[in-house]
């Protein structure tokens, strides 16, 4: 997919109301124990293309701004970025199959717990392990727990296929094979 109007549009939309949601609801997106419920988008990066990927890495970057952690956690856009892109690419060549949502959430989660462990364990003197763990079962909860329910639901619509966001192959009646 080339970068337009439309993917830049559309993941500056995607980025603002990440950072919204991570921002808004701060006491419980910052931290060693936090479920970042802006995470929930993540399960819908592969439907989104590049503007998924575009938003993803912006809106961490924007929403960890604020952050405890201060400027280290801007950092975090980066594998973030990353790992939208990987999902991204696992859907679109396992011809969207919503089992590579769960596969990807999984892989983004455990990257991400890994990058904020190791930075809490960094700033605060946390035991890097623990912190890791309670990130990842954060972000499982928001991308696979209710994420990919909400990719399913937002899939299901057709609204992807209408504005031309729909990646790798589809079935001959226009649907997207599960």
């Amino acid at each position: 997919m080339k970068i337009n109007a439309k993917v830049m549009s559309t993941g500056l939309i995607y980025a603002a109301l990440y950072a919204a949601l991570t921002i808004g609801l701060s006491p419980i997106s910052y931290g060693a124990i936090q479920v970042r419920l802006a995470d929930v988008l993540v399960a819908a990066v592969p439907l989104f293309g590049w503007a998924g990927v575009l938003g993803q890495g912006l809106g961490v970057f924007i929403a960890n701004i604020p952050s405890p952690l201060g400027w280290i956690d801007m950092l975090n856009a980066i594998p973030s970025a990353v790992m939208a892109l990987a999902m991204v690419q696992l859907y679109k060549r396992c011809d969207n199959r919503s089992w590579t949502v769960i596969v990807g959430a999984i892989a983004y989660s455990a990257v991400i717990a890994v990058s904020v462990g190791y930075m809490l364990s960094t700033v605060y003197g946390l035991p890097e392990w623990i912190t890791s763990i309670y990130v990842f079962i954060g972000n499982i909860v928001a991308t696979v727990a209710i994420g990919f329910p909400v990719f399913l639901a937002i899939r299901r619509t057709g609204i992807f296929q209408k504005y031309g966001f729909v990646l790798g192959k589809q079935k001959g009646n226009g649907t997207q094979e599960t």
